[in-house]
């Protein structure tokens, strides 16, 4: 499709529109500006120049159309296209009112992709040229592999997120009832001869337990987005050890290192537990995946005034850096690094810190790629927590 736009860049129609529009059927041909000859389009058995293309036979899909969103004439893959997916059946006919608008609003020669109503697999994708005199080219193609493709990634991603965060969750919630179950049956078992200090610890502990598992099923509700928003003080280094559990296997088998450093006043963050390890998850996984050789991790944290872009929050914050000495982001791909399916890594789906991204703007919080030419550094800004809750 690109060969055929650059083809087209400049075209120009010279009949009427009412001409077009009243005999669509008798071949309209669409003329190419070439170095030298001018630009026509003819009916019927009008002699062409031989530098232009009959747009009933070109083999390209591609279709001609008003400003208003009919289509007028169209080559045959083009029509064979558009019929399959039950878009038109005969000429002219309007282009759905969804598309023209996703057409209209997007720049010309920008390509854009449509599902159509009702299609479960079938994607198309569009780009328009404008022509003379109120007509547009329209180049098309099918791109539902492209989609399919896109998706397994998607649902791939999502299975290792999931598993990921069940086996944390699972953790958490067997600890909590562990101990709840241990202090019931001690209780069961002392009966009256229990000693006061004694049951007051041991009611300390079924409390404690039972706030615990509160908490996970919340932040849990929260990152499901299925129960109110959860913000409570979350302990730096412990989550970073959650993160690095659910990760033991990948640093494990790659002989990988990490080191961390918490600087005082920044031991402490506030925001939804899970969706915090779920971010340094992401990060610390993206220093070492598909690492050929044992990488370095280094984590440092340090409070921080509020960073720039950030609206409202606190005033106090504390930054958390995610440094491996790998060989780093080349310079002209730096900007795409948040973008979704973009990756560097040979299999990865591109999607970890596009997502580490967004979760971190869920928490009133910054993720972005920091400078740096021994490695790679990412900088996770978060509300920060004064003193130990």
């Amino acid at each position: 499709m690109a060969d055929l736009a650059s083809a087209l860049a400049v075209v120009a129609i010279e009949r009427r529109r009412d001409e077009l529009v009243s005999r669509p059927a008798h071949g309209a041909r669409l003329a190419m500006q070439s170095a030298m000859g001018e630009v026509s389009l003819v009916d019927g058995e009008a002699v062409v120049p031989s530098h232009s293309l009959d747009i009933a036979t070109a083999e390209a899909p591609m279709a001609l159309c008003t400003d208003a969103g009919l289509l007028q004439a169209a080559t045959i893959p083009a029509l064979s296209l558009l019929r399959r997916v039950a878009i038109v059946d005969a000429l002219p006919a309007p282009v759905p009112q969804e598309l023209w608008r996703l057409l209209e609003r997007s720049p010309s020669g920008e390509a854009v992709e449509w599902r159509p109503a009702g299609a479960r697999h079938e994607v198309l994708g569009f780009t328009r040229y404008r022509a003379a005199r109120g007509l547009f080219v329209l180049l098309m193609r099918e791109v539902s592999a492209k989609q399919i493709a896109l998706s397994e990634r998607l649902h791939r991603q999502r299975l290792d997120t999931t598993e990921r965060l069940v086996a944390s969750i699972a953790h958490d919630i067997r600890s909590s009832v562990a101990s709840v179950v241990y202090s019931a049956d001690f209780l069961n078992g002392s009966g009256s001869s229990i000693a006061p200090t004694v049951l007051s610890e041991t009611v300390r502990d079924l409390s404690q337990a039972s706030a615990s598992l509160q908490l996970t099923v919340d932040a849990l509700l929260d990152y499901a987005h299925l129960g109110p928003s959860v913000s409570v003080p979350v302990l730096l280094r412990e989550a970073l050890n959650r993160a690095l559990g659910s990760l033991r296997t990948h640093y494990r088998d790659g002989a990988h290192r990490v080191r961390m450093d918490v600087a005082p006043r920044a031991e402490w963050v506030k925001g939804n537990p899970i969706v915090i390890e779920q971010i340094f998850v992401n990060l610390l996984l993206n220093s070492v995946e598909a690492a050929s050789t044992p990488r370095c991790v280094i984590v440092t944290a340090f409070p921080t005034p509020r960073p720039r872009g950030v609206r409202g929050g606190p005033a106090f914050y504390v930054c958390v850096r995610v440094w491996d000495d790998g060989p780093g982001i080349p310079a002209d791909v730096r900007s795409l690094v948040f973008d979704p399916f973009f990756s560097t890594k040979q299999g990865s789906p591109g999607l970890g810190l596009a997502i580490a991204r967004q979760a971190a703007e869920s928490l009133d919080g910054v993720l972005e790629l920091t400078e740096d030419d021994t490695g790679t550094c990412f900088s996770l800004y978060l509300p920060g927590c004064e003193g130990t809750p």
